[in-house]
């Protein structure tokens, strides 16, 4: 195969994943900048002939008047969006710190030392990591109603641990593995393995370390499936869980949209934060 074919073929695989991801992403924000009647116009309209923001000032709690003079009161959910948007902010800082602080080092210890039972143990992170969250849903409530820990932020930040910790340790364990040994060459010029770690390994594995920190933030912003059941119609309700409540109210199209659309603010901005060195992060299979 020629190189101008090869780079056709993947040009149009490109096009097609883009094309697959954002068009249903995108056919769902653009009632975000329409009104209710142009909402349910058919046929559906491709672009907003009239883009407004008023669906974003609704659910923040303000009410907005388009240019034409049509009035978009404030939303009945926009508390539960404020509060939602907190909380969620709060929980995913936390646990991407308390995630990285304990998964950095137990990386680097699976990946660089060997250990007795080592084997065992990365199949039990491996056990961890493919387990579906609804799978250990009911255990968990039943053990938060008697710790009173249902509707409750801490127990929220307990249960993402559960989570982000096995999963960004399997990540990482592969990325230590390929960095150059440089523990012997420190232990020659009289270095602790503690420094070595601190001072030569961990700037080294800069990358991947801040990559896996931005997975974490995302896995713990994006969470639903515990937030749902364990926080929802609590003061320490999440935005996914608080965005269902549009789901009981008067259909409201355009703000769940702009709801919507507000999650994917601080993904975006990770994203375009971290981006090179997404290209550095090797992912293999730390088992071999």
């Amino acid at each position: 195969m020629s190189r101008a074919a090869a780079r056709l073929r993947v040009t149009l695989a490109v096009v097609v994943t883009l094309v697959w991801t954002i068009t249903p992403l995108y056919w769902v924000i653009r009632f975000a900048f329409e009104t209710q009647s142009e909402i349910s116009h058919f046929p559906p309209l491709f672009f907003p002939p009239h883009p407004q923001p008023g669906a974003f000032f609704n659910i923040l709690g303000f009410d907005y008047k388009t240019a034409s003079g049509i009035a978009l009161p404030a939303s009945g959910q926009a508390g539960q969006i404020i509060l939602g948007l907190r909380n969620s902010l709060i929980l995913a800082v936390l646990v991407t710190v308390a995630t990285m602080i304990v998964v950095v080092p137990l990386a680097y210890v699976f990946a660089r030392l060997d250990f007795a039972h080592k084997g065992k143990l990365l199949g039990a992170i491996l056990l961890a990591v493919s387990l579906p969250p609804i799978s250990t849903l009911i255990p968990f409530y039943s053990l938060y109603v008697q710790l009173n820990l249902v509707g409750t932020l801490t127990g929220l930040f307990i249960v993402s641990l559960t989570i982000t910790i096995p999963l960004i340790t399997w990540m990482l364990i592969g990325f230590f593995r390929n960095l150059p040994p440089v523990e012997s060459l420190g232990r020659v010029d009289g270095f602790s393995r503690l420094y070595i770690f601190l001072c030569i390994v961990v700037p080294m594995g800069r990358s991947g370390i801040v990559v896996a920190a931005m997975i974490a933030f995302l896995f713990s912003w994006n969470e639903y499936v515990y937030a749902q059941v364990l926080v929802t119609g609590s003061d320490a309700v999440t935005l996914p869980a608080a965005m269902t409540g549009f789901l009981f109210q008067v259909p409201q199209p355009a703000h769940l949209a702009a709801s919507l659309a507000l999650t994917l603010i601080p993904p975006f901005i990770l994203v375009a934060f971290v981006q090179r060195h997404i290209t550095e992060l090797n992912l293999v299979d730390p088992v071999r």
